[in-house]
């Protein structure tokens, strides 16, 4: 029993990132330069330190490329369908909702077969949780990574890249439009 007991952190740390994803998921989010740029820091970092572990076994830099392949094809079809919306209080943005359940649902299934795996396994008490290679011991695992890490790392960049822009739009159209009620939703489709 107390082998489990160390990996039940890392789960409450999954589920409140499955939480917090799925509730991302559905709605407008508020678009904040902070936020973003803390995130796409973050997923950078992540993504490099995989990488650099991936050194050990040389032959998962193909999951590594395959999986930043498949997150720009995500992130690029993402992109593509991303909402603006201007409110009162800001700048707000909807993803993809069906690319957003995709990278969800592959997240998810490494979840579930890294926990069938364990437990399947001879001798479970021999993977140590705070391991940073149990990432990159399976190429798929890495791959999977990789599509989530590319995919965000795109999203993000072009969301600040965003941002800029429609704060310089909102300033000028605030400026030419004096009679316009300036409460108004603003829906732009990219």
């Amino acid at each position: 029993m107390q082998i489990w007991l160390h990996y039940a952190i890392p789960f409450l740390f999954i589920g409140f990132f499955i939480y917090r994803r799925t509730k991302r998921t559905i709605g407008f989010q508020k678009l904040s330069r902070g936020r973003l740029k803390f995130r796409l820091t973050l997923f950078s970092i992540l993504g490099l330190i995989i990488f650099l572990l991936g050194f050990v076994h040389p032959i998962h830099f193909i999951g590594y490329i395959i999986g930043l392949a498949a997150g720009i094809g995500l992130g690029l079809t993402a992109i593509r369908h991303t909402r603006f919306e201007h409110r009162a209080d800001g700048w707000y943005y909807r993803t993809h909702l069906w690319i957003e359940i995709a990278v969800l649902v592959l997240f998810l299934s490494r979840i579930v077969y890294r926990l069938a795996f364990i437990t399947l396994s001879a001798d479970p008490a021999n993977m140590n949780p705070a391991d940073p290679t149990q990432f990159t011991k399976d190429p798929v695992t890495a791959g999977v990574f990789f599509i989530i890490v590319s995919y965000y790392i795109l999203f993000f960049g072009y969301l600040l890249r965003e941002e800029a822009k429609l704060d310089t739009a909102a300033l000028t159209a605030d400026n030419t439009s004096e009679g316009s009620n300036p409460q108004a939703n603003v829906d732009i489709v990219k």
